[in-house]
């Protein structure tokens, strides 16, 4: 390992080294290719977008069937036509270079070559905390435990349930592995995750969450909850929940008060010496910079043991300034490839989209809802030709159905505007948007082709975190936890700190 700076250590495990060889890779093919992510698909016509594709692309895609294009991007089959050598490249290049987003595999994780493997699979946690803690705990009755599930899944939605009860068995995972009896959930809105964790894991959560709101609501379900668990399991006793609500910050005064709330938190509710205090920050979809925020608070906090955090919202990360000082959000780490490349705000965003989702629509021939692009786009050239608006400006979302047309998706697009500015009946008929309506398909596989490259950006955001955390010796981990046709965003940031520090 080499020292940067007095904080900042570069493993050189074959882990990490592979990780900065894979960013170089995923940075020399977004120069190539990365010029799709950056435009926005309404300006399709307005930038002649197809026109730049290279000549093959064009002669071989612009007939292809959008089913037959589906099957060969998810990687199902090869295609039944001739594709360029180019394109057929690029496709194995992604998908060698992406993370793996199949959470079935175990072979799918990463982790720094510093980091003892753990060994024993996660399931060993469902009794967690079982022998001091037998009546607060659902580990020791499977019926009960059962019986807690359905209670639970009453009012969440399924692609929820999903994530919360991957999520939960992570982090009591990670938290008997880190000897913490104790975690903070960041960002946990309405404490779904947090009464999981309490009810079926036996942990003491904290919960912060910016939103009073969101709080308010949050020890409401915490009560009506228990009363149901109080009808159903009456043996059953299950911990308090604490939420907290505040704004995290990365300065040294909002740390200090995140630390006050807590220990008054585990120790006034929970009774823990603050002395002998540990705990693990978790984060289910913390969004935009609040990722970034909870790895610098898990760096920083010595009373932080392990931290699992799923993040979100990529394009609404603070990137670096342009006068070099980096902000919070992206990049984190301090790898050179970060510095001489950057990522749009559009890239950030195709980074949020689920290409299985995609594939999925476009394989069974599902995708009249991805013809919105091209009604947008074509209301985009009317807009700003007519100067009726500035380019990429605000319209009401609609969903395009089976049998709305181009003049209906207009009216309802603009229906928030002054009658002056909205596009007239003439405006939206004639020769020239026939011409346009019939490049529906170019565009469903342009955007395809953006999505294609998608999960490369998301890649490198998480690699960046990856680093950051390996460079503070604080053994990184990345794993997919969720079904990715459930949810998009599946791929778990794992660290959890040497059992010498504590």
């Amino acid at each position: 390992m080499t020292s940067t700076n007095n904080s900042i250590i570069e493993c050189n495990c074959n882990i990490c080294q592979s990780v900065r060889l894979r960013i170089d890779q995923i940075f020399c093919v977004l120069d190539i290719y990365g010029w799709m992510l950056d435009f926005y698909v309404v300006d399709f016509y307005k930038e002649k977008l197809w026109d730049k594709l290279p000549t093959s692309w064009k002669l071989a895609l612009q007939d292809i069937p959008p089913d037959e294009f589906g099957l060969w991007l998810s990687g199902e089959c090869s295609c039944k036509r001739i594709l360029p050598l180019s394109l057929l490249a690029l496709h194995k290049v992604i998908n060698d270079l992406q993370l793996n987003r199949n959470y079935k595999s175990l072979s799918n994780v990463l982790q720094c070559g510093r980091m003892k493997k753990f060994k024993k699979e996660s399931k060993e946690v469902t009794s967690l905390y079982s022998s001091d803690n037998k009546q607060k705990q659902l580990g020791d009755s499977d019926s009960a435990s059962s019986q807690f599930i359905k209670l639970f899944r009453k009012h969440v939605k399924k692609k929820k349930t999903h994530e919360i009860e991957q999520m939960a068995e992570m982090c009591a995972y990670y938290a008997y592995k880190s000897d913490c009896k104790s975690a903070v959930d960041v960002g946990a809105g309405l404490g779904h995750l947090a009464r999981m964790l309490t009810c079926r894991y036996g942990l003491r959560v904290a919960c912060i969450e910016q939103d009073e709101l969101l709080s308010t609501k949050a020890r409401l379900y915490d009560e009506q909850l228990l009363i149901s668990i109080r009808k159903h399991i009456p043996n059953f006793a299950p911990l308090k929940l604490e939420h907290i609500s505040m704004k995290l910050e990365t300065s040294d005064h909002a740390r200090a008060e995140m630390k006050k709330h807590l220990h008054k938190v585990f120790t006034n509710v929970y009774n823990i010496n603050t002395e002998s205090l540990k705990y693990g920050i978790i984060g289910l979809h913390p969004c935009g910079d609040l990722a970034s925020i909870l790895l610098n608070l898990y760096s920083l906090n010595k009373e932080a043991r392990f931290m699992c955090i799923v993040g979100c919202c990529y394009m609404k990360m603070t990137l670096e300034s342009n006068n070099g000082n980096k902000q919070k959000g992206y990049p984190l780490s301090s790898y050179k490839s970060f510095k001489n490349h950057k990522l749009s705000y559009n890239a950030l965003e195709v980074a949020c989209h689920a290409i299985e989702k995609h594939c999925d629509k476009l394989k069974n021939n599902n995708y009249t809802d991805l013809i919105v692009h091209t009604y947008r786009a074509i209301l985009e050239n009317i807009l700003t030709e007519r100067d009726l608006l500035p380019s990429h400006s605000q319209l009401k979302n609609v969903k395009v159905t089976g049998d709305m047309t181009f003049k209906q998706y207009c009216f309802l697009a603009t229906r928030h505007l002054q009658s002056e500015l909205q596009p007239k009946d003439s405006d939206l008929e004639g020769p020239e948007i026939e011409h346009y309506l019939d490049y529906w398909l170019k565009i469903v596989i342009f955007s395809s082709l953006r999505i294609l490259l998608a999960p490369l950006v998301e890649t490198l955001v998480l690699l960046d975190r990856f680093l950051y955390l390996s460079e503070r010796n604080l053994n990184p981990i990345l794993k997919p936890v969720f079904d990715a046709k459930l949810s998009p965003r599946n791929l778990l940031l794992i660290s959890v700190k040497d059992h010498e520090e504590i």
